[in-house]
């Protein structure tokens, strides 16, 4: 066992339901005992119909990334002038900062968005910066192919491969959108100083790092590190699947930070949220335009 590379144990996704338009796997990062830092949430959702009012971000990035299945696109309004589709396969990177509001949904009939919502925190020194978003379409996106693997990846880099947009990012961070054939592997680096959630999407995922394995199924996570303090500036990660497995790696450097939330604010402090709620509740975080026909 490499004493400098930590593996959380299998955690299972919590099922949230909302009406009959919105069912998710939800993870916390509280159940990865600081193993999946920067990432705070993980939802992997389904929507068929505006769910969500309008809504406050503060503190973090709310990053949607939708799967090229979806049936159609997952509409974005935001606080800073921005409206339109995020496209099957796209990705959307919302930067809160020190606040911002908005809203994403599927819109007009028989639309199945099926995607990641992700929220990534920000670093103290970035936490009250001004928001902004970067938008990524689906033919901007990278990939790996070698016989039984495809490898989308969305931001960061992976194999030598890198996704350019990611230098647009307030942090390094790297998703990787996975899929294996029957009886196929792939390898990834994970960097010194970096932590990752893995997540099994569909099938049955294998995992091996630092002479620890792991055995996920649909619906389940791990979280993986690999310290600062460590001899090596990278620990390899092993994928494998006998059946078949579309799983995501979401990555990125470990900020160990305190963190104080409530709901969509991610601060340091509890006095940093109550500034923030009442900057909200001042209006300070903008408001979003929609027509009257866009609102859930």
């Amino acid at each position: 066992m490499d004493k400098f590379v930590r593996v959380s144990p299998v955690v299972a996704g919590h099922d949230m339901t909302i009406c009959t338009a919105f069912c998710a796997k939800h993870f916390s990062e509280e159940s990865f005992g600081g193993l999946v830092d920067p990432v705070v949430m993980l939802d992997h959702f389904h929507m068929t119909r505006p769910t969500f009012a309008v809504h406050p971000h503060a503190g973090i990035s709310a990053v949607t990334y939708v799967f090229e299945d979806a049936t159609g696109p997952h509409v974005n309004y935001d606080s800073l002038g921005n409206q339109g589709p995020i496209n099957p396969g796209a990705l959307h990177w919302f930067a809160a900062g020190r606040g911002a509001v908005h809203t994403e949904q599927p819109e007009g009939d028989e639309q199945h968005v099926h995607a990641l919502q992700i929220f990534v925190n920000l670093p103290a020194s970035k936490k009250f910066d001004a928001p902004y978003a970067v938008h990524v379409e689906p033919h901007e996106i990278p990939e790996i192919e070698t016989p039984g693997v495809r490898v989308r990846v969305v931001s960061g880099s992976s194999n030598g491969v890198s996704a350019d947009h990611t230098l647009r990012l307030p942090e390094p961070f790297t998703l990787l959108d996975a899929f294996l054939s029957r009886s196929s592997a792939f390898r990834h680096e994970l960097l010194r100083g970096w932590s990752a959630m893995i997540y099994a999407v569909s099938g049955a995922l294998q995992i091996e790092v630092g002479g620890e394995a792991r055995q996920l199924k649909a619906g389940e996570a791990i979280g993986v590190a690999l310290d600062e303090d460590a001899a090596q500036s990278t620990a390899a990660i092993q994928f494998a699947s006998t059946e078949g497995s579309h799983f995501v790696v979401l990555s990125g450097p470990t900020l160990d930070e305190p963190i104080a939330k409530h709901g969509p604010f991610v601060m340091n402090t509890r006095e940093q949220l109550e500034d923030r709620v009442r900057a909200f509740q001042n209006g300070e975080f903008g408001q979003v335009a929609m027509a009257q026909s866009a609102r859930p």
